[in-house]
């Protein structure tokens, strides 16, 4: 398992994974345009996004990451994780993209703080970030309107001296 830059030419593969239900910034159909927003990105010579995958042996992408980088204050949120297919879930990639992001953000990039929102009843999703290290920092009441339904979600972190002393400088 290797972690590369998600590209243009894995989009094929990753729109059949997103459902837009789920990841909300996406809407049916998928078109290119849309999946351009997972792909690392930089302006002004920063990185402002960044877009990973999970390589599988023969070269197929089995999963992506995407960070938006804050660097007004130095903050990198994890906007979608996800391991494609079914199967291979519960097999460490997705754990392996995120020690791979974190390790970017923290230590090459020196960011502070890493963060991302969960929402309510998605119990196999906080499970694993704080199996990673992430804390809950609250929980925010019918912060999204879905259809004509209000949804709540958590929001989660970890702060770079935590990192640091979980993995080493």
């Amino acid at each position: 398992m290797k972690i590369a830059d998600l590209d243009r030419g894995d989009f094929a593969v990753v729109r059949g994974w997103i459902d837009p239900g789920v990841f909300r910034i996406f809407h049916a159909p998928i078109g290119d345009d849309q999946l351009e927003r997972l792909l690392t990105r930089r302006r002004d010579g920063k990185v402002t996004d960044l877009g990973l995958k999970a390589v599988a042996d023969g070269g197929v992408a089995v999963g992506f990451i995407h960070v938006v980088l804050d660097w007004a204050n130095d903050l990198g949120h994890i906007q979608q994780i996800l391991v494609g297919e079914p199967g291979r879930r519960r097999h460490g990639i997705g754990s392996a993209m995120m020690r791979h992001a974190l390790r970017l953000c923290f230590d090459e990039h020196k960011l502070h703080r890493m963060q991302l929102f969960v929402d309510e009843g998605n119990e196999v999703a906080l499970a694993f970030y704080r199996k990673q290290g992430f804390h809950t920092d609250g929980f925010m009441r019918e912060a999204s309107k879905i259809g004509d339904k209000y949804v709540g979600w958590y929001c989660l972190s970890m702060l770079q001296g935590e990192w640091q002393a979980d993995s080493g400088p």
